[in-house]
């Protein structure tokens, strides 16, 4: 075997456990075998240099490892899961290679996780506060001191009591409204406790509980009560804004990202307005499509929060966690005490939708990992809900979509150019609505720009105005980069409008339906299809599924189950069984300690 070629099976194996490694030292052979990029490798001797620590150790190269830990959405490392690793290369299927599928220890066997925290703890990393380690756990100092503060200002946040009066006050304000049991629970924590955290799926009443909620609030604290309403991206809070104005409550109230309530700081664009030092004014900040908060964000929300700020995070932990380090709405579940509501009734779904959502949610009871929580969901329960005869639900099973699915989509875009060279804005943001197709992948066979460009070439047939990356009636875009001066913000959608002889942006944000000049918008993309990270914080009455094939290293538990549950009225699944099952049994495993120092908090 040469040094350029990789060993394929743990006989292969060159080294002992922490001993030499096959291509030099372990961080040489970590990044020649693509268990971490360049960029890792480059972070970790950089850190190396600064704290004087030798270069040559598995100490360098597992900080290499914890900085991929973060990059990939984890808090930390899981030292006993580094033998486990498998080459970054196989997270796409941007060429048509087959996924690798050796893993850290097929190549070198690495310390163990006791001693490689012995030599971690006897090292300058730990030593000059690099890395912190707890239960079992390598952090990054940023992140270790993120996870503490979250716990800490979580179990210290009090609020001022609530008297009987201000009780009966709110629930007379409430008589004759139709909450279960569980949506009153919700109503007197968000009135009683300092946080409140109410979790279900698509429609639980969860948007119903929070008017239900805000009512309370007026109606016991008084009329003056100030009240923000947020969510971490722009369509997650246009959304929360929306159905806030439809349930006839704070009509007068916008929802604003959570980097605008916190306010931004022109001085330096990693720091807030609101901060320990100053306080967010408000009574009751109310937060939406939490599952989307990293930990970085929500150390910074805490610290803005006044000392008599009551806080609701509302959200579904069964989606995509942030995309940045985290897995906060998950661990707060899990390791909260009180103040935790989960809605179990449907009350808006269609009979087959209903059962797409329930077969993700099961019941509790005695949990493979030991101990009691909440069931995996199983494949054939999916399966058999998205398989089944039910309204609302379609699976079309294939390993061909693009054959399936162009001709319904090239429809689909036609429609919607058709209402947008009628110049009305609400209504073309509104067909726009109508329909959504979704991928995992950007890129790739099965990926967001191969669908973009398949149905725009077949639009170009039919209507010579449609190029590729130029601006025609009908074209969806989605904003890609945050402008503060005009008020929009990356995941913001919308269609290309004809008003008279001009071409016009109608763009759905947090404060309803806007138009712009469309050369003023510099960072879009075409949104013919769209990811399902992008898509989170957002729904459209139909929804086409296209399930990427097994190899996939998206293919997951949570992906499936938030592009799954985005329609409001039609769900369409296309892809293979095989793919189906693997990623319902394959869930997204993020190391954190958030929940273990909530829980050891609480003792």
């Amino acid at each position: 075997m040469t040094d350029t070629q990789l060993p394929t099976t743990p006989g292969e194996r060159s080294a002992e456990p922490g001993g030499d490694t096959p291509n030099g030292t372990p961080l040489e052979t970590l990044r020649a075998a693509a268990f971490v990029t360049e960029g890792d490798a480059l972070v970790a001797s950089r850190v190396a240099r600064l704290v004087d620590a030798p270069t040559d150790t598995w100490q360098i190269a597992t900080l290499a490892l914890t900085v991929r830990a973060v990059r990939e959405g984890s808090s930390a490392l899981a030292l006993d899961e580094i033998g486990r690793l498998t080459p970054e290369r196989d997270r796409s299927l941007d060429d048509d290679t087959e996924a690798p599928t050796i893993t850290l220890a097929d190549i070198v066997a690495p310390p163990s996780s006791h001693q490689l925290a012995d030599d971690l703890r006897t090292g300058p990393l730990v030593g000059q506060g690099v890395v912190h380690l707890e239960y079992g756990l390598a952090y990054l100092d940023r992140y270790y001191r993120d996870e503490v503060i979250v716990a800490g200002l979580l179990r210290s946040r009090g609020v001022a009591p609530v008297d009987d009066d201000a009780l009966r006050r709110a629930g007379a304000a409430l008589e004759g409204g139709a909450l279960d049991d569980a949506q009153r629970a919700a109503v007197d924590s968000a009135l009683t406790s300092a946080t409140t955290v109410l979790t279900g799926g698509p429609g639980m009443g969860k948007t119903y509980t929070v008017a239900a909620m805000l009512v309370a609030a007026r109606a016991a604290l008084g009329d003056t009560t100030r009240i923000a309403l947020a969510a971490p991206t722009g369509k997650a809070a246009a959304r929360m804004a929306e159905s806030l104005r439809e349930a006839d409550v704070l009509a007068d109230n916008d929802a604003l990202t959570l980097h605008r309530l916190l306010g931004y700081d022109r001085t330096n664009s990693q720091r807030f307005v609101h901060g320990r030092g100053n306080p967010l004014p408000h009574d009751v900040v109310v937060v939406d499509e939490a599952s989307m908060i990293s930990l970085s964000l929500m150390a910074r929300l805490l610290e803005a929060l006044g000392p008599n700020t009551r806080l609701v995070l509302v959200g579904d932990p069964d989606q995509l966690a942030s995309v940045e380090a985290g897995s906060v709405l998950g661990d707060l579940v899990a390791g909260l005490d009180t103040g935790v509501i989960r809605l179990a009734t449907h009350h808006r779904l269609t009979q087959g939708r209903a059962a797409v959502a329930e077969a993700f949610a099961q019941p509790t009871g005695d949990h493979p990992d030991g101990g009691e929580g909440t069931v995996p969901p199983s494949s054939e329960r999916v399966l058999a809900a998205i398989d089944s005869p039910d309204d609302g639900v379609e699976f079309l099973e294939t390993d061909a979509p693009d054959l399936t699915m162009l001709p319904h989509l090239v429809e689909a875009a036609s429609r919607l150019r058709e209402v947008a060279a009628t110049g009305n804005a609400e209504a073309a943001v509104a067909q726009l609505r109508a329909s959504r197709l979704l991928a995992a992948h950007r890129t790739g066979p099965f990926g967001v720009a191969r669908w973009n460009r398949l149905i725009e070439n077949a639009l170009a047939e039919r209507f010579p105005d449609v190029t590729p990356y130029a601006m025609y009636v009908g074209r969806p875009v989605i904003v890609t980069k945050n402008d503060r001066a005009l008020g929009l913000f990356n995941g913001d959608s919308g269609v290309i409008i004809r008003q008279g002889t001009a071409l016009v942006a109608a763009m759905e944000t947090a404060s309803g339906v806007r138009t712009f000049s469309p050369w003023r918008l510099g960072d879009l993309e075409t949104m013919h299809a769209m990811t399902v990270h992008k898509a989170q914080g957002s729904q459209a009455e139909h929804v086409t599924v296209i399930v990427p094939p097994v190899g996939s290293r998206l293919l997951t538990r949570e992906m499936l189950y938030t592009a799954l549950t985005r329609a409001t009225e039609r769900l369409t699944v296309v892809g293979t069984r095989e793919a189906v099952e693997l990623a319902v049994e394959t869930p997204i495993l993020r190391a954190s300690g958030l929940r273990h120092r909530l829980r050891e908090q609480d003792g």
